[in-house]
């Protein structure tokens, strides 16, 4: 015991220390780093599925026990980094396009917090210019982010760099990342960084020598290419709505809320009531009313007493409330039981139809449906539940068959199992003698013995060593069969118990199985060593395919092709195409000068030569000349000669030589020439192939000037012309833009009849029949709407006793006995008249509600039905419009309209968009092509601007594109500046005023000089004024330095011819005295002059290159006058006049300062005193001000000091009701003052008084109204008790819930709520009266909803499958549905089936050639010899020919395609025989007199013949006895004569005809030539076997003497073979040598010539 409870906390202890133990082995077991790469690939695979961290799978298959912790470890680190990864980038966006930075309760959510907030400071800070590196840290991942989104938006930031959205740069590494390089820019070339904020509305992007414009995430660059335009977000909420009550897409997530009186669940989706009664939230007087919870809300009844409830509601004492009454389990209800069944429902019960057995009551169709049993699953296991009307069927699942021993797997059709006869008591051992052991596919019985052994209370059964041979025990391969009670095969292969690998094929026998290999497999294929099947080897991945040089390898299935298709270097043979040779790129002199080109296959090689120039050297004295000449030069390269006197080599002048064609003209290059084509006239171009001008199509090609979708062009012999493009039927010409075709409004024509409605459609419209308007209606001929007719004015019906009063399609004639609103009841009391009922009101139906008043009514407005809904003047609800039938929606051309509740959808199909549009296959919508971003469209880049619009485009005549600051100027067509101050185009601040700019503009302050000066002067800092620049002196000219003088002006200068111009000179050898040769250079062309003024200008105006004018110098920018003067500008100078409080002295011409005070020019009063200041003078106040005043230097009055405003008084003292009002000298404190029916709150604000419902104001307070004394609002025979803010009126009876009291006080009747409109019933609901209560129902095709709404009940997916046929959808509308045909189908009469479309019968010329109708669609079909095509109409002609090419032979001969069929020729050398398709060769040599020599010899071939001459060589004579033999003339040779005995006895001339391409058995070899020699066994016989030659064609393959084969198959016989088939035509001739040795000694030899003639054919 003691060791047992030892081990606990032991295990405990490992537990704990599990980790850290683990760790410690790994880390000295081994490397790590392959675990953590795998089981972190697992946790990021596991979050990519959206599943949970910490539900990751233990164990993970494949890892070590040992390694199991540190797997899952790491796994949950990369999933948890995998879905911070994820909110980071979600952060990052949602701040880009503005959103809240809020925490995310998913996976990971901390980080889309963090890194929302970085981004956001990271765009705030990159927008304004601040930079984005800083040493300030935040951390991670907040410096990841901040970085990231500050570099995308910061000015002059490279657009390369990574986009947030896809890629996470992590600046602390944890994440690595790759940051992309930036372009930098000089600050002077960065347009950006000058003009910062004022280039582009978001990001700037500086190129070389301009920029362009980008924005950030969730915005799109306007046409301007400045602008930004925030993108539509798509509103998911919309797409697909996962919320009950109500969604909000926030844009990085959606969040769903509920309607008032509801709470979100847990999943965060559905809504769940609030029980106001039981949470204590309603504000119910507990003492007079209780509560009763409702959907949504709750209701407030007043009590009769303290347990009264309402009709259908009772009082339960436990709960201490008021509970639903169950009418139909206390049977309280009305129902007929045999004909209708009771339904419970809150407050009420509803009796539905009683439906017989197997069918269930539909709320939505109102009607008994089908119940599907099988549903509930009541069939065992092996059988399958088939439903049927009213029932269902068990059907038995067919089983497998299996063998003797084996049962079908859970009664499937496939498997089986292994019967445990042991287990399910089916054996037949001896209980007692003998044990059942189970096997695979049997049993066997083992007997067995006990031997006891008394140690205690323990035994042990011990069995015997051997054993008796079990009962009924089957061979190996066999197993009992319990029914034949024999032992059956099993098969092996089928049960998959054998071992046979991939490769092998199992073959059943009798008590075993065999395992034999698969068949061998075809050329091209080779067994898969995993899968045991034959697969393609590709022979160009493994080398086996043997392409020509530059023939490219490409594997298919079987084989390979080598096809021409010419590498780099090479390129197609002019005179076979079917192959590639090298290109000699040194004919173009590739390489440089003085490099030697030296080609190789495929590409060249340029190497370096050393030469050695000659040189020749003179020196020329008064006595002697001196001559030195190297060795003769070298020659000159291609192109250039060798010039006799310099010798060097110059460029030859090619063109002199006329190289080129008449028609071309010759331009002369270095070191070669070119010839070019004399240009066309105009509008004509050069044929490229022919060389002839050829008319060029302006209209095709895009040339014309036509207006795109004004004008046509029309192309003419050398130009075109361009003529009015009519518009479409139903448009016509846009007045404003002539370039669009606007939609004509034939509505306003009236072409519709009077009891139709007329609905514009674009480019046509249509006439839609109204409905006829009912009797007491006419319809007004403008808004096309049924009006009333006011029977009362054009009739006058009702007798002069009686009042006519006008209803809303008739009229009523009441009394004048009662007054108007009222009529005499059966009593002959006058009671009200319920207007609304009986539709004598004046209400707007539909746009407003009728509520009956006593007396009288009022016309309630109903709100507005949301887009897509009408109010149902009837219901008085909102219904759906079908948009579709009545043609108000903008599907386009194209796309078919389904209406749908409230809106509509807009589908197409891939196949189904017009020109101007393209399918999206994610909306299903044919989308606009945007032709202008696609460059798509056909305007003139340079002149127009192309504008998308829908379906099409336009291009918009534009002006010259002027530089930034610059606008064209229509009358000069030059780009002027833009003033931009007198425009008010510039931001100056207040403080501030604008200077413009050339191209530009400045913001100066006030009092300060401007830094702005013109062209050619600069802005001095010290002296505060512009200074000309001497560009002559600072080097800023472009006068030629050669040729001309730089002059400098004021804002200018001038470039003068210089009187002597400069020239240099080069003496070869100054100390010669005779003569110097001298060689004066050229002098480089001076650079175009600048623009000279026409005249000098004045002084004082400067010359302006724009305008070409002098124009005056406003000197007084540069501020030239003294201080105390004010400069005035005139023309072409300036004069300074003194300040105000300055007067100009005669003396020193100086402005000096005037002394008011001394000239009495100045404006103090007598208690004030003058003081002279510079400029100026001031007033001071002699005498003191009292309390309450303050002196006032300026006027020198003493001014009130408003203690209010300056806040110096004590009111506050007296509290927040009082306010303080200024008095001269003082303040007073009053009481604040509120207007009428507002009170003063001890805040000191004034309020509305409002008063509850029972109150009314009564000076400053809300009193009581006693409802009772103001007038008798009960009825007869009740009580009026004034209660505090209503009253009661209690009844002589007391009648319970439900029910009143009739007007005689004598008995209580029920009330009609849903006549008085006391009942609650909401929207559409319809109400029905119930004895002391009322139930609200939903009309047909609608049911409640969770807040008990009636919604619409969709048959469609409730019912799929049962509501419509099943060639039909079906598509749900508002309160029913419609089953829509499929395609292939059209609508039955009952709305519901749909009937096949006979398409052959139809549509006349659907198919091609034959059309077959079948079940919803056809089927087309082709005559014989025809393919039907890809659109599966049109038929094709089969080219057998083709077709059948490397699977069989249709000819024997050429195969020609006919339409619909083929037929077989011949070649020349060939007939056609009588089966039409083999072609037989003409032995010509049969005709006789082919060959017309004397020795020639008529050899025929296959499709032609040869006529062949036999000439015997020297010393040799034609054999008599063989024609084709030449034998020696004499036999006779000298025994010493070696040459003599080496001669051939013989020589034959042997002729065989081949076909090209000779197929060769399957023994790889045929046997062409046999020769034999003597049959002496003492001779020994040699053959050798030579080819002597080949000749063929360029592009066929000359066979080789590889192509033959010589074989010996006897001592004196050989047999020469053909081993590889030859392709032909092509001729071959053979040499085979026979020798004869004696006894060892060479004793002759003959020689036979084999000439094979290789036909050009095949066959």
């Amino acid at each position: 015991m003691r060791s047992r409870t030892m081990k606990r906390p032991l295990r405990v202890r490992l537990g704990v220390y599990t980790a850290l133990l683990l760790l410690l082995f790994t880390a000295t077991a081994g490397d790590l780093e392959p675990t953590f790469g795998r089981c972190c690939a697992y946790g990021a695979n596991w979050a990519r599925e959206a599943q949970q961290c910490s539900t990751f799978p233990a164990p993970v298959s494949g890892i070590p026990s040992e390694h199991q912790s540190i797997c899952i470890t790491a796994a949950g680190i990369c999933c948890l980094r995998y879905f911070r990864d994820e909110q980071c980038q979600k952060g990052k966006q949602a701040a880009q396009v503005g959103q809240d930075c809020v925490s995310s309760s998913n996976q990971g959510g901390e980080y889309f917090k963090d890194c929302c907030q970085g981004c956001k400071l990271g765009l705030f800070s990159g927008s304004m210019g601040m930079g984005c590196n800083m040493g300030f840290k935040f951390g991670f991942p907040w410096d990841s982010a901040f970085v990231q989104c500050c570099m995308q938006v910061a000015p002059g930031s490279a657009a390369s760099f990574p986009d947030i959205g896809n890629k996470l740069v992590d600046l602390n590494n944890l994440y690595p990342g790759v940051i992309s390089t930036t372009l930098t820019y000089s600050e002077s070339d960065d347009l950006c960084a000058r003009f910062a904020g004022k280039l582009c509305a978001h990001v700037c992007v500086p190129t070389p020598g301009s920029y362009r414009c980008q924005c950030r995430a969730g915005f799109t660059l306007s046409t301007d290419n400045k602008s930004c335009i925030q993108d539509a977000l798509i509103d998911r909420c919309r797409q697909n709505n996962p919320c009950a009550h109500i969604c909000r897409d926030t844009g990085v997530s959606i969040e769903c809320s509920c309607n008032p009186g509801y709470n979100l669940a847990p999943d965060q989706r559905t809504c769940e009531d609030i029980d106001e009664c039981l949470d204590g939230s309603n504000n119910c007087n507990q003492t007079t009313h209780f509560c009763i919870n409702t959907n949504g809300a709750f209701t407030c009844q007043q009590k009769g007493g303290p347990t009264d409830c309402i009709a259908g509601y009772k009082y339960s004492s436990q709960q201490q409330t008021c509970v639903d009454v169950d009418e139909c389990l206390e049977e309280l209800h009305g129902c007929n039981p045999e004909e209708e069944t009771c339904r419970n429902t809150a407050g009420a019960y509803e009796c539905d139809i009683k439906c017989d057995d197997g069918f269930h009551f539909s709320l939505s169709l109102q009607t008994c449906v089908d119940q599907d049993e099988c549903v509930e699953l009541p069939c065992e296991s092996g059988w399958q539940c088939h439903n049927t009307a009213g029932s269902y069927q068990c059907l038995e699942l067919p089983r497998a068959f299996c063998p003797a021993g084996y049962k079908p797997l859970n009664g499937t059709v496939s498997g089986c199992e292994d019967v445990d006869e042991c287990a399910e008591n089916l054996h037949t051992c001896h209980s007692l003698n003998e044990i059942c052991i189970n096997e695979i596919g049997k049993y066997r019985c083992e007997p067995t013995s006990t031997n006891e052994v008394d140690e205690g209370s323990k035994f042990e059964i011990l069995t015997h060593a051997t054993f008796q041979t079990p009962v009924q025990e089957c061979p190996e391969g066999f197993g009992f069969d319990l029914n034949t009670s024999q032992c059956l095969d099993i098969d092996e292969c089928s049960t998959n118990l054998d071992d046979c690998s991939v490769s092998e094929r199992c073959i059943n026998t009798l008590g075993s199985y065999t395992c034999r290999l698969r068949r061998r497999c075809s050329a091209g294929y080779a067994t898969d060593l995993i899968t045991g099947e034959c697969k393609d080897v590709d022979e160009c991945a493994t080398g086996i395919a043997s392409c020509l040089p530059g023939q490219i390898c490409f594997n298919t299935e079987g084989a390979f092709e080598c096809r021409v298709e010419c590498q780099d270097g090479f390129r197609y043979d002019p005179t076979d195409a079917a192959v590639c040779v090298d290109i000699d790129e040194c004919l173009e002199s590739p390489c440089e000068f003085g490099k030697l080109c030296t080609n190789i296959e495929g590409s060249y090689i340029c190497t370096s030569v050393t030469t050695q120039s000659t040189r020749t050297t003179t020196f020329t004295t008064t006595s002697a000349t001196t001559t030195t000449t190297s060795r003769p030069p070298s020659s000159c390269p291609s192109g250039f000669g060798r010039n006799p006197n310099s010798l060097q080599c110059e460029d030859i002048d090619e063109c002199r030589n006329q190289v080129c064609e008449p028609e071309q003209s010759c331009q002369n290059s270095y070191g070669s020439y070119r010839c070019i084509w004399l240009p066309c006239d105009r509008g004509y171009t050069r044929d490229s192939l022919t060389h002839e001008c050829q008319d060029i199509d302006e209209c095709e090609e895009g040339l014309h000037s036509c207006q795109v979708g004004v004008e046509q062009c029309v192309n003419n012999p050398g130009g075109h012309t361009c003529q009015p493009q009519p518009c479409a039927s139903g448009f016509t010409r846009d007045s404003l833009d002539p370039r669009q075709c606007i939609d004509i409004d034939e509505c306003k024509l009236a072409p519709c009849g009077p009891e139709e409605e007329c609905i514009n459609s674009n480019g046509s419209f249509r006439c839609r029949h109204l409905t006829p308007c009912s009797p007491g209606f006419r319809r007004d001929e403008e808004s096309k709407e049924c009006k009333d007719i006011d029977e009362c004015i054009e009739n006058a019906p009702c007798t002069r006793e009686e009042r006519c009063v006008n209803t809303f399609g008739s009229y009523r004639c009441r009394s004048l006995d009662c007054n108007a609103g009222y009529q005499r009841d059966e009593q002959g009391r006058c009671r009200d008249v319920d207007e609304c009922v009986t539709g004598e009101h004046t209400c707007q139906v539909p746009k407003e509600e009728c509520i009956n008043t006593q007396g009288s009514y009022r016309c309630k407005t109903l709100p507005e039905c949301p887009r897509g809904l009408i109010r149902d003047p009837s219901l008085l609800r909102c219904v759906d419009v079908d948009e579709c039938t009545e043609g108000t929606h903008d599907c386009h051309e194209g796309e078919r309209c389904y209406n749908q509740y409230g809106t509509y959808k807009c589908r197409a199909s891939s196949n189904s968009c017009t020109k101007g549009f393209r399918y999206n296959a994610y909306q299903r919508r044919c989308k606009d092509i945007d032709e202008c971003a696609e460059k798509a469209d056909t305007c003139e880049g340079s002149t127009q601007t192309c504008v998308n619009s829908v379906g099409s485009f336009r291009c918009i005549d534009r002006q010259p594109t002027c530089d930034f600051g610059f606008q064209y100027d229509e009358e000069l067509k030059a780009c002027v500046d833009i003033d931009e101050c007198r425009k008010n185009l510039d931001d100056c601040e207040d403080g501030q005023y604008c200077v413009n700019t050339l191209g530009s503009y400045q913001c100066q302050t006030e009092g300060t000089a401007t830094q702005t000066c013109h062209p050619g002067f600069t802005f001095n800092m010290t002296a505060r004024v512009c200074l000309d620049i001497n560009e002559c002196e600072e080097g800023r000219d472009i006068c030629n330095k050669l040729t001309e003088i730089c002059h400098n002006s004021v804002g200018n200068y001038w470039c003068a011819p210089s009187p002597n111009p400069v020239t240099t000179s080069s003496t070869t050898n100054t100390a010669t005295t005779t003569s110097a040769s001298t060689n004066i250079f050229r002098i480089p062309p001076p650079p175009p002059l600048p623009p000279r003024p026409d005249q000098l200008c004045q002084p004082g105006t400067l010359y302006d290159t724009l305008f070409k004018i002098c124009i005056d110098i406003d000197e007084c920018i540069s501020n030239p006058c003294p201080e105390n003067e004010i400069c005035e500008n005139t023309h072409g100078s300036f004069r300074c006049n003194c300040r105000t409080g300055f007067s100009r002295e005669e003396s020193s011409k100086k402005c000096e300062d005037q002394n008011e005070c001394q000239l009495g020019s100045h404006t103090c009063s007598q208690s004030q005193r003058c003081d002279n200041t510079i400029g100026s003078f001031v007033c001071i106040r002699i005498a003191g001000c009292g309390t309450g005043y303050t002196l006032n230097h300026n006027t020198g009055e003493c001014d009130d000091n408003d203690e209010c405003k300056l806040n110096t008084h004590d009111c506050n003292q007296l509290g927040p009701k009082y306010q303080c009002f200024n008095i001269r000298g003082s303040f007073r404190c009053k009481e604040k003052t509120c207007p009428q029916n507002q009170i003063l709150i001890q805040s000191g604000l004034c309020i509305n008084l409002t008063c509850d419902k029972g109150f009314r104001p009564i000076e400053g307070i809300c009193q009581d109204i006693n409802e009772c004394a103001e007038g008798i609002p009960c009825q007869r025979n009740e009580q009026c008790i004034n209660t505090r803010g209503s009253y009661t009126c209690r009844s002589l009876l007391n009648c319970g819930a439900g029910y009143q009291m009739n007007e005689y006080g004598t008995q209580c009747i029920d009330i009609d709520e849903c006549a008085d409109g006391t009942h609650q019933c909401r929207g559409n609901q319809v109400c029905s009266n119930r004895q002391g209560g009322y139930i609200c129902q939903c009309p047909t095709g609608f049911k409640f909803n969770e807040i008990r709404q009636c919604q619409d009940f969709n048959e469609c997916e409730t019912y799929p499958g049962s509501v419509c046929s099943g060639n039909a959808v079906c598509e749900n509308t508002e309160g029913s549905f419609r089953c829509n045909c499929k395609e292939g189908f059209k609508q039955s009469n009952d709305g519901r089936t749909c009937l096949d479309v006979n398409e052959c019968i139809e549509i006349p010329g659907i198919c091609h050639h034959n059309c077959i109708n079948v079940w919803g669609s056809h089927q087309c079909t082709c005559r014989a010899g025809h393919n039907l095509a890809r659109d599966n109409r049109t038929c094709s002609d089969i080219n057998e020919c083709e077709e059948y090419r490397g699977r069989g032979r249709l000819c024997i001969g050429i195969c020609v395609n006919t339409i619909g069929t083929f037929k077989c020729s011949c070649p020349d050398g060939y007939n056609l025989v009588a089966d039409g398709r083999t072609c037989k060769d003409i032995n010509e040599c049969d005709s006789g007199n082919v060959c017309r020599g004397e020795n020639e010899h008529c050899v025929n071939t296959h499709g032609g013949y040869k006529c062949n001459s036999i000439t015997c060589p020297a010393n040799y004579i034609r054999d008599t006895r063989h024609k084709n033999r030449c034998k020696k003339v004499s036999l006779y040779c000298l025994e010493d004569d070696e040459s003599c005995h080496r001669e051939p006895l013989s020589y034959s001339y042997n002729f065989l005809p081949l076909v090209s391409n000779l197929s060769l058995p399957t023994t790889g070899q045929v046997d062409l030539f046999t020769m034999r020699g003597p049959l002496w066994l003492s001779t020994t016989v040699q053959f050798e076997l030579e080819l002597e030659s080949a000749r063929a064609p360029l592009g066929v393959e000359a066979a080789t003497r590889e192509f033959f084969y010589l074989k010996h198959t006897s001592f004196n016989q050989a047999v020469i073979s053909l081993v590889k088939s030859i392709s032909g035509p092509q001729e071959i001739q053979l040499v085979l040598n026979m020798q004869l040795y004696q006894q060892g000694k060479y004793t002759g030899s003959a020689i036979a010539k084999l000439l094979i003639y290789v036909s050009e054919y095949d066959f």
